[in-house]
């Protein structure tokens, strides 16, 4: 009878066990979401135009299988599991490092020199940098680009000896380089974080900590030759263990171990100019008085803690996570200075989203017979601040650092060698023409397709 009972209730703790997701959600409801996860939509039967909707089974297990209850209780406690006994991570995107470190899984082609960018593709980044700073100087605007370093970049030491670090060149050295050939502006982060003696990044987060945000504040104000205090004083900093950390949050969803967050002492003087919900938002406005100048900002998520340190610095400021870059902001926050921010691992946005500006005309003169090898796709959407972009690509050899023009209606402009495609363009123009042709150089020769209707 007593093995009777023991096995009823073993069975009962089983069932129960293996029902929990499901009854649990009636009890206590669906999981949330953790970090910056996306989770599945409740299941509907219908379709947004009234059909039925042929994918609700699915749909419905893939609200399921992202809601269940104590699904991040579960997922935390498997995650330690594995860290405990195999020394692993539990989480595709995340690197369980030396010492408690955590790294971004993306970061390691950077890292190891893996499926890094052609040749063209870091020709094509710089020069649609160059574009952009020719836009702002004709405008009368300083313009900056910088690269946030990534973590295990500056920090290798906490990488697992099974990653080999490559020592070639990688995306953003190379990228350096080639912006110095094109003679645009730009402050080298790298090099002053590892000047530094100090942890500026966080042990288990991507970024950079407040400190290494002051400190690229200072970089930054300091390529711009721009008159303001130097924020970066560690000793001006207080230390609290209260940040809520993106990839230890994406490991152990349901964990409660928080990192290191510095704080400068004297606070700050900037306000918003409306309320932010986070510093995730997507365009951030602030006021500071007493100080001068107007900055537009376009940053990524390196900028959440960046941005207060640069409001401090400028009377007025406008963040902007836009992407791609959309010029049009320049002239709508009348911004004296321009900097663009951007994290190393995601260098290749430059190559693969093009700078929303009208494409510059160009004096050049074109060749006056076609080659009729030249193959090349293309099509004209109007956008919303009334310019007709023109996108295509190219499915034959040029010059890695060759420009592609436009010939429209008679004019030449250059556009932005970005997009998506085997060699890719961009242009914004005014208006639609009645034609276009393409022109490039090949070993140092123009050389220019047939006109083709632009439909």
């Amino acid at each position: 009878m007593k093995k009777n009972i023991g096995f009823i209730v073993f069975l009962g703790v089983f069932l129960l066990m293996c029902l929990w997701p499901l009854v649990g959600m009636a009890i206590t409801g669906p999981s949330g979401s953790a970090a910056n996860e996306i989770l599945a939509a409740p299941p509907s039967l219908t379709n947004a135009d009234g059909s039925f909707n042929m994918r609700v089974l699915n749909d419905a297990s893939d609200y399921f299988a992202d809601r269940f209850a104590s699904r991040q209780e579960l997922i935390t406690v498997n995650a330690k599991l594995e860290a405990a006994i195999f020394g692993e991570s539990a989480e595709d995107d995340v690197i369980l490092g030396k010492d408690g470190w955590l790294f971004y899984k993306s970061t390691l082609d950077d890292y190891q020199g893996q499926d890094l960018l052609t040749d063209r593709e870091i020709w094509s980044a710089a020069r649609c940098l160059a574009l952009i700073e020719e836009y702002a100087q004709e405008r009368n605007v300083s313009f900056l680009f910088a690269v946030a370093p990534n973590k295990n970049t500056l920090y290798p030491a906490y990488m697992p000896d099974r990653y080999i670090r490559s020592e070639t060149p990688g995306n953003a050295a190379r990228l350096y380089d080639a912006l110095r050939r094109e003679g645009v502006a730009a402050a080298d982060l790298e090099a002053a974080f590892l000047a530094e003696d100090g942890v500026l990044y966080h042990r288990l987060d991507s970024h950079w900590n407040n400190l290494g945000a002051a400190l690229a504040h200072d970089v930054i104000l300091d390529a711009l030759g721009k008159d303001a205090a130097r924020l970066y004083q560690p000793d001006r900093f207080t230390a609290a263990q209260d940040h809520d950390a993106d990839l230890y949050q994406m490991l152990y969803p349901a964990g409660s171990e928080k990192d290191v967050q510095f704080y400068p002492a004297q606070g700050w003087s900037f306000t918003y100019d409306r309320p932010i919900r986070s510093a995730e938002d997507q365009k951030i406005n602030t006021s500071c008085a007493g100080q001068r100048g107007r900055l537009l900002m376009f940053r990524d998520s390196f900028g959440n803690a960046l941005h207060p340190f640069l409001a401090e610095s400028f009377g007025a400021a406008c963040f902007s996570r836009a992407m791609p870059y959309d010029l049009s902001l320049l002239d709508s926050k009348g911004a004296d200075t321009l900097v663009i921010e951007l994290v190393e691992r995601n260098i290749d946005w430059l190559a693969k989203r093009a700078p929303i500006l009208p494409a510059p005309v160009r004096q050049i003169d074109a060749p006056e017979t076609y080659d009729q090898t030249i193959r090349f796709t293309f099509a004209f959407t109007q956008e919303s601040g009334g310019l007709f972009c023109c996108a295509g690509s190219l499915s034959c050899d040029l010059d890695t650092d060759s420009p592609i023009w436009l010939v429209c209606d008679g004019k030449v402009f250059e556009a932005s060698p970005a997009g998506s495609g085997e060699q890719p363009f961009t242009a914004y123009l005014s208006e639609q023409p009645a034609s276009v042709q393409i022109m490039f150089l090949r070993n140092g020769t123009p050389v220019i397709s047939q006109a083709v209707p632009a439909k």
